[in-house]
């Protein structure tokens, strides 16, 4: 049984999107496994930020039908400019904190595991949130992308 999916076929580029977003937070989240140096995990993950910062660049290329989709985000609440900027200010404070506080529960979780002798420990969370990120960008994450089998 032979399987083909040429390189310009959207699926193909969705699969490398999921493959690479799947592996870059695989590494992330279990790289205190593999490094125990503090300042080679920083340098290593700056590199996974530049790996993000160029799969995000792709996502018009990828996903090109999420140009079309404008969803309404007006708000019908009469609010001053200043008000505005508050707001956005705010969310972005709160988002912030949020995922500051999730990668340090994360990293603590492992580290907790790792005291108690556990091997690997960073690894199981790791691997599920890779997986989790893999499935959502994959070919049949898009209404427009149909069934995601490939042709035989």
């Amino acid at each position: 049984m032979e399987v083909s999916m040429p390189l310009d076929d959207p699926r193909t580029s969705r699969l490398a999107f999921a493959g690479v977003a799947a592996l870059t937070v695989l590494t992330w989240y279990a790289l205190p496994d593999a490094v125990r140096s503090r300042r080679a995990r920083t340098v290593i993950k700056a590199g996974l930020l530049g790996v993000t910062a160029a799969g995000a660049a792709t996502i018009p290329q990828v996903f090109p039908e999420e140009r079309q989709l404008k969803p309404d985000l007006r708000i019908d609440i009469d609010l001053s400019g200043p008000a505005r900027a508050a707001v956005a200010v705010g969310a972005t404070a709160v988002a912030t904190v949020a995922t500051i506080w999730f990668e340090k529960a994360i990293y603590a979780r492992g580290e907790r595991k790792r005291a108690r002798g556990v091997r690997c420990a960073h690894t199981p969370a790791a691997a599920a949130m890779a997986l989790a990120t893999g499935a959502s960008g994959g070919p049949a994450s898009s209404p427009s992308m149909g069934s995601s089998r490939v042709a035989r």
